[in-house]
């Protein structure tokens, strides 16, 4: 992965077929999501969809005195198109443009708070959705973008009322070793692990093999090539069947761990060396229980999918739980904001403030996990499945998702709300519907990225984790055909 640099000049743009689209396009507006752009490649998503943003944030940064900014994709098929269609919007509108090129978004992050150009950046990825997604992640002066801002893209997309500027720059570098040199001359990692890695057949693969062969641990990849037609499964390591062939090859070969990583790479998922699934939450709170040792009164952000045992034992360690809405934006937000320790949700973004930017990066994570490892390793806590087992067990639900259609699930969860009734619970309606009973919880809510409900359920035991399932069935019934095929 060589450092080079290339410049050029940006050039109009006069193809027919172009011109044809600019004519016929069509903004579909529901592909502006609560934190980012997202919908289905040259159909929602289109390269004249791409070249318009391009103007929008151009009018956007540079009215905010700013110029320079980064672009990156991900291995999708359609991101070459999108993000050459975005660069040229963007140089139109008088931009001086940086294409990190095919990379991760924790790549574009490190880029914009360590290489100096840039504060602000842009990456073309739809993260863990299908191939046939695609889409937009926008930092803006190294935060996610705000709602009104994405609002704002919106109405200037549809508008198309750009003015002509002199046009701006393009220049091509590479970052990726810098990158990775970055995250070694951090790791305090003082053991060789063994470890599988499955990169999905995303950007993440290549960069986390390359990291943990450089930090001397033995690595097995599977589906590390990047691919964007995602032949073995879709790169979203929180649906348990895209973790089968991970866990087997764990278990096959006694490997310390697994790691499982999302399309862009700002997500992780861990297996033990037992071929169990560590869900997120249970990750944060290894991290939580090593972390406020030294550093008391800490506060940490977790969303409202995240285990009850993850507040109870923020508290019992001394730290200050804050819960946030899902989103990695939220997230983000929440642990600048109130200048968090560390912040998680149960997706897999992960955002340390201690010795890191503040940013999430699954293959960070995933060294930080390997030196608790490492400074546990005595006879009783050498492996990853001694930490998890130490923790007060619950039964619990994956994410289950329901499908519905993207317009009316907001709708949905708001009639909900309004209508439910659980005599005894309490009502949390910070990010849909959760409610807290003495013995555990369930939530409902909108998908922020697909056209879905997710439900999650946790309980002391199976026998509260079904009366709670089953309280949900009889409020959800009325409003959903076959939802015995889901719950």
């Amino acid at each position: 992965m060589p450092s080079q640099t290339k410049v050029s000049n940006g050039n109009q743009e006069s193809d027919r077929s172009i011109d044809a689209e600019k004519e016929s396009f069509v903004l579909v507006e529901s592909v502006f999501r609560d934190y980012d752009i997202r919908g289905i490649a040259f159909e929602e998503i289109t390269p004249e969809f791409a070249r318009r943003l391009g103007c929008a944030i151009g009018q956007l940064i540079i009215a905010r005195d700013i110029n320079t900014l980064f672009v990156a994709r991900d291995g999708r098929l359609s991101s070459d198109a999108l993000s050459e269609s975005l660069c040229l919007g963007l140089v139109s509108s008088g931009c001086q443009v940086i294409d990190l090129g095919v990379t991760s978004t924790p790549v574009l992050n490190f880029a914009i708070h360590n290489e100096g150009s840039a504060c602000s950046g842009v990456m073309v990825t739809a993260s863990h959705n299908p191939g046939i997604y695609n889409g937009f992640k926008i930092i803006l002066e190294r935060q996610i973008i705000s709602k009104r801002y994405l609002e704002n893209l919106k109405v200037n997309i549809k508008a198309n009322n750009f003015a002509k500027k002199v046009h701006g720059s393009l220049k091509h570098i590479n970052v990726n070793l810098r990158y990775l040199e970055f995250i070694a001359n951090k790791s305090q990692i003082k053991k060789s692990f063994k470890i599988v890695i499955d990169g999905g057949n995303s950007v993440s693969g290549p960069l986390a093999v390359a990291l943990f062969q450089q930090l001397n641990c033995s690595v097995e990849a599977i589906f590390c090539d990047i691919n964007g037609h995602f032949p073995h499964h879709e790169p979203n390591p929180s649906d348990e069947k895209n973790l089968t062939s991970l866990i087997a090859k764990v278990k096959q070969s006694k490997a310390d761990l697994g790691l499982a990583f999302d399309g862009d790479g700002d997500r992780v998922v861990v297996i033990s060396d037992t071929g169990e699934i560590i869900w997120p939450d249970r990750l944060m709170m290894i991290f939580v229980k090593a972390l406020l040792v030294n550093k008391p009164g800490a506060r940490v952000v977790f969303d409202i999918k995240s285990s009850m045992r993850l507040e109870q034992l923020i508290v019992e360690r001394g730290g200050v739980p804050i819960q946030s809405k899902t989103g990695h934006s939220h997230i983000r937000r929440a642990v600048h904001e109130s200048n968090a320790l560390i912040g998680g949700e149960f997706s897999g973004h992960i955002f340390f403030n201690d010795r890191w930017q503040g940013f999430d990066d699954g293959i960070y994570a995933a060294v930080r996990l390997m030196e608790i490892l490492c400074e546990n390793n005595t006879q009783a806590t050498r492996h990853l499945s001694d930490l998890v087992s130490g923790f007060i067990p619950t039964s619990y639900t994956p994410e289950i998702l329901i499908p519905i259609a993207e317009k009316d699930k907001f709708a949905f969860i708001q009639r909900l709300t309004d209508n439910a009734e659980f005599a005894g619970a309490t009502i949390n309606t910070l990010d849909g519907l959760r409610v807290n009973f003495d013995h555990g919880w369930g939530l409902v809510r909108a998908s922020n990225t697909t056209p879905n409900l997710t439900l999650r359920f946790e309980a002391e035991n199976d026998y509260f984790l079904r009366s709670i399932q089953q309280q949900f069935c009889e409020e959800l019934r009325p409003f959903i055909n076959n939802l015995e095929d889901y719950l």
